[in-house]
């Protein structure tokens, strides 16, 4: 299952930076006053970020609002491009549309 704690964690990991150099990097950035208590508590899942907050890790690292959410539009298409390619030559490309819809709108509900 996903968490946006571990995405947190992830992108931290990725930059090499510490939890409170995370939270500097953001701050500087934004104008927040985000700690590295509330880091440490994202990350473990204990709480999660405002939206605000999510938005501020995504523009300050330089990443999609879908990553932050666990839509990453480039491995959820290439799933379900792999799924629609198993499904019956007779169905209609407007059809194939609303089962890939459909797909999306399951695992958002999902999350």
């Amino acid at each position: 299952m996903y968490s946006i704690g571990k995405e947190i964690k992830k992108i931290r990991d990725e930059e090499k930076l510490s939890q409170e150099e995370f939270a500097e990097r953001i701050n500087r950035k934004t104008g927040l006053s985000i700690t590295k208590g509330m880091v440490s508590k994202w990350e473990s899942d204990t709480t999660e970020p405002k939206t605000r907050m999510l938005r501020a890790i995504a523009e300050t690292f330089n990443v999609s609002m879908d990553r932050m959410l666990g839509l990453d539009s480039q491995q959820t298409s290439s799933k379900i491009e792999t799924l629609a390619a198993h499904i019956d030559d007779d169905v209609t490309d407007e059809e194939m549309e609303a089962i890939k819809n459909y797909i999306n709108y399951i695992k958002f509900k999902r999350n």
